[in-house]
């Protein structure tokens, strides 16, 4: 019988929920079709009635529901925890994370029938992913050695070794399935199940947590649980490696900065007491590496920032930010100590090269463009301080504290709902939440902090938790869980239970006035700034009140038809991408061959500009270069390509569109860039495989309405 990772998700949320769940809240949850979840819940049901269990309850407009008993739920655990007689389906992804991790954490080389048991998979099968894990690891430094009659093995520096680990492990396992691990002692599902067994067998886990907790005591601060996840991860990986023998080199390393900080000081303990625990001679690099990680760690909360030589750089973007956009920080103060905060870790990291994924990236650049170009303008201040360039992962994060800043100096509070907001990616994503959770609603945000912590705050302190990950043992109407950069789908979760407040604001016309005398200064030189701005607000004003419009006005949808349409589409290179996304337009004559030449001589003449964000080419040239009619063309692609574009490379997307004058297609232009800036319908168009549903995605935003 098998099942796979999604299926063992919906098992597991049935499990825990106490009511009925609905079929559409699950496919809209997993991103698949409604008949998709139907035939999982067939199939679960199918493995549990096999197993000696209940059918599942099901009720029209309610869902379904796990009939639960404390057999079901030990038969589930062990399903989950332990090699049992069914058969799990492993993804592709799912492979390749189990084979890499067992390949670096074993001592002896392992063959390839050993894959072909532990994964259910043919010779041929394994034999095609190590292919594959050979270039990943290639790129990380390390090798994949394959002796006949020996087996396969890894070879490579120690720290190399232990990085790839925590990359692929980091990759796969969240803070919800730490959290849940240190506090149940048991993996939510087969893959953790296997990754667990390699990190965290023979460790006392709550001694680790134990030594993460001294960590945040002696040095005041309170790290996120991202941090957290990874630091007790590097714990148990580094006992484990140092039983192997296995001892890592640091190269170029300032030891005696290391040394006067008060990281190094808390690591040297930390190392004296696992040597205890575990009777182990642990090397004096380790405390080194400890320090490192310490020091980098990212932080909810740090009580030591007044006293740090940082304070000033803060100070300088944040006064950098408020020139930028005209506004002066109430709560300046507050603004600087939160930056310090999250800065002081980043520099470690980037000093000493550790790689920082940032999840919300893609997310950031679409949604605040224009701020993170202006936080990279007063980022200067900080790669001055600390003598090199820092990387646009690390600057996002940044975009988000002075996101949060510029939200708050446009609203004022409001003491309502008391909130604490639960954010694992750090204090940047946790503010900008609140900022935005602020005004959008009549709360009180209480607090700040981390799943792991949320059970020492009093009930009595707040009314409602929301939080970016699950909190298990918290349910019912006091916990609300939503998407890290607030969805339209988390709004109207929201609205059933807060107060919203209007969306009008007196601000708001001159904002955007600024943003868009920002974006023609990039292009244009400006004769007559004073006039422009006068003949930008008088346009904005006028359109509120227009009535009549002059002409035919096109909706999104009247220019992206089927026709125009295709999914899926194999290409080699970026020329052959936008070869294939005019002829569509070509071959209805809607414009002239001269017009794609003219988009190629664009691309060549003036860069990759037409990239308009990550995935992302918006390919046109001018009226005049052979536009028969206005027109618009989608193509996704099967493998992406790139374009020349350092940061949002490689492309998925590609749209080719053509105007034949000033005004008609401004609407669907409007509506598209609305699309394109909804991360979760974005994604469906980009990774679709159905042409009716890319289509209902674009009617759904080919309102006539404002």
């Amino acid at each position: 019988m098998e099942l796979n990772q999604r299926k063992i998700d919906i098992l597991q949320k049935l499990r825990r929920r106490k009511d009925f769940i609905k079929v559409e809240d699950l496919a809209k949850e997993y991103k698949v079709t409604n008949r998709t979840i139907r035939y999982d819940l067939d199939k679960i049901e199918e493995f549990l009635v096999k197993n000696g269990f209940h059918y599942l309850q099901k009720e029209h407009k309610k869902g379904v529901k796990l009939s639960k008993s404390k057999r079901i739920e030990e038969f589930i655990d062990k399903f989950i925890n332990s090699k049992t007689p069914y058969r799990y389906f492993y993804s592709k992804d799912e492979r390749f994370k189990v084979m890499i991790v067992k390949l670096l954490q074993s001592s002896d080389p392992l063959s390839i029938s050993y894959f072909e048991k532990l994964l259910y998979i043919s010779r041929n099968t394994v034999l095609k992913e190590l292919d594959l894990i050979e270039m990943w690891l290639k790129n990380r430094g390390l090798e994949l050695i394959r002796k006949p009659r020996v087996g396969i093995f890894i070879d490579g520096e120690e720290i190399n070794k232990r990085k790839a680990i925590i990359e692929v492990t980091s990759e796969s396992i969240s803070i919800e399935d730490i959290y849940s691990y240190i506090n149940q002692k048991m993996a939510q599902n087969k893959i953790n199940s296997l990754q667990f067994d390699v990190l965290f067998s023979e460790i006392d886990i709550n001694f680790l947590n134990d030594l993460i907790l001294y960590s945040e005591i002696q040095l005041k601060r309170e790290f996120s649980d991202r941090a957290y996840s990874n630091l007790l991860t590097h714990l148990a990986l580094m006992i484990k490696r140092i039983l192997l023998q296995k001892h890592i080199y640091l190269p170029d390393l300032n030891e005696e900065s290391l040394e006067e900080s008060k990281e190094y000081f808390v690591a040297k303990e930390i190392i004296k007491r696992i040597e205890g625990k575990y009777k182990i001679e642990v090397p004096e690099v380790e405390i080194y590496y400890i320090s490192i990680h310490l020091l980098g760690a990212k932080t909810l909360k740090y009580n030591g920032v007044l006293e740090d030589d940082l304070y000033e750089v803060a100070k300088k973007m944040t006064e950098g930010i408020e020139e930028i956009y005209n506004v002066s920080f109430e709560n300046k103060n507050k603004i600087i100590i939160g930056l310090v905060v999250h800065l002081r870790p980043a520099i470690y990291r980037i000093k000493y090269n550790l790689k920082l994924s940032n999840p919300l990236y893609n997310e950031i650049i679409n949604n605040y463009r224009d701020l993170f170009l202006n936080t990279k303008l007063v980022i200067r201040n900080l790669e001055k301080y600390i003598g090199t360039k820092i990387s646009n992962q690390e600057i996002a994060y940044i975009t988000l504290h002075f996101g949060a800043a510029l939200e708050y100096a446009s609203e004022s509070k409001v003491n309502r709902t008391r909130v604490i907001v639960v954010c694992g990616t750090g204090i940047g994503t946790s503010n900008m939440i609140a900022s935005q959770l602020e005004k959008e609603f009549d709360i009180e945000i209480v607090d700040t902090v981390s799943s792991r912590n949320i059970k020492e705050i009093e009930k009595s302190k707040y009314d409602l938790i929301i939080s970016t990950v699950d909190i298990p043992e918290i349910e019912g109407n006091t916990f609300i869980k939503i998407s890290p950069l607030l969805l339209k789908g988390d709004y109207e979760k929201l609205k059933s239970t807060l107060v919203s407040k209007s969306n009008f604001s007196n601000h708001y016309d001159d904002t955007l006035i600024n943003r868009l005398l920002r974006v023609v200064e990039k292009y244009c030189d400006i004769k007559d700034r004073l006039q422009l701005e006068y003949e930008f607000m008088y346009e904005l004003k006028a359109s509120k009140h227009e009535i009549h419009q002059k002409g035919k006005v096109y909706m999104l949808n009247d220019l992206l038809k089927r026709d125009v349409i295709n999914l899926n589409v194999s290409c080699n290179d970026w020329k052959q991408a936008i070869d294939k996304s005019t002829h569509l337009l070509i071959a209805k004559g809607y414009i002239e061959e001269s017009y794609r030449e003219a988009i190629y001589d664009n691309f060549k003449e003036m860069g990759p500009y037409m990239v308009v964000g990550p995935g992302i080419v918006l390919a046109h040239a001018r009226p005049e270069n052979g536009v028969n009619k206005l027109c618009m063309s989608l193509i996704t692609l099967k493998e992406p390509v790139d374009f020349g574009h350092k940061e949002n490379d490689p492309i998925k997307l590609v749209i080719t569109f053509a105007a034949q004058d000033n005004e008609s297609h401004l609407k669907a232009l409007s509506q598209l860039m609305e699309l394109l800036m909804n991360t979760e319908d974005l994604e469906t168009i980009m990774n679709c495989k159905d042409k009716e549903r890319v289509l209902s995605i674009i009617r759904k935003y080919s309102s006539n309405s404002e």
